[in-house]
């Protein structure tokens, strides 16, 4: 389990890497390889956060 959040972890930072070079190389926020960079990481964070609720779920008592 662990090493599935380390991969979703090496991932969402290599793509945060590249969302911040490619908006200091002057590139638009719409334009398309920002949008495009932007929705893939924010799917890895939605599927992040679902991975570790499911991995560590809070007891409702």
């Amino acid at each position: 389990m662990e090493v599935n959040l380390q991969i979703l972890t090496e991932k969402i930072e290599k793509l945060r890497i590249l969302l911040y070079n490619l908006i200091n190389s002057n590139k638009q926020l719409t334009d398309k390889s920002v949008v495009d960079c932007s929705q893939q990481l924010d799917k890895l964070l939605s599927e992040y956060e679902n991975y570790k609720k499911n991995v560590n779920p809070k007891d409702a008592a």
